[in-house]
């Protein structure tokens, strides 16, 4: 019996902390409704350029850093904006025309890049790239956005 209790209560645990690390970041794919946004809470837009689907640091970065805790609570001080250019799933032809028409106006090279933007539109700065297991330069760059925005 207290082998049962025990596991009961291990089990629980386990639980309540995969529930705690599933939590979702709010990314929207419509960067109009994110510059309403941002204008509205006065908060900056982290833009994220990314082949989700075959670029290797890009698939490294949605597994290390958007799990991690500093980031998730970090990207809730920002308006967050996924611009995606996938090539074994196809995304709908306005949303490739809105992906496109975001990146000539922001970004025009690799992914992944993070381009951090002003709610009037200013570019803040970017970084480019992300290399395995080291999401604190991600996060540190983060943080910089947030001291200078004030």
């Amino acid at each position: 019996m207290k082998q049962f209790i025990l596991g009961l209560i291990l089990f629980s645990f386990i639980g309540l902390q995969a529930q705690e690390q599933k939590e979702e970041l709010n990314w929207l794919t419509d960067y109009n409704q994110a510059l309403k946004i941002a204008k509205k809470e006065h908060k900056p837009m982290l833009i994220l350029f990314t082949g989700s689907d075959w670029c290797p640091p890009c698939k490294a970065m949605h597994k290390d850093l958007f799990h991690n805790k500093e980031f998730i609570d970090l990207s809730k001080k920002f308006v967050l904006v996924f611009i995606d250019f996938p090539k074994r799933k196809e995304l709908p032809q306005k949303q490739q025309e809105h992906n496109y028409q975001v990146a000539s106006k922001y970004h025009r090279g690799g992914v992944p890049t993070m381009v951090f933007v002003s709610p009037d539109e200013e570019v803040i700065t970017k970084i480019s790239g992300y290399r395995y297991g080291y999401p604190e330069r991600n996060i540190q760059v983060m943080k910089k956005v947030l001291n200078s925005f004030k």
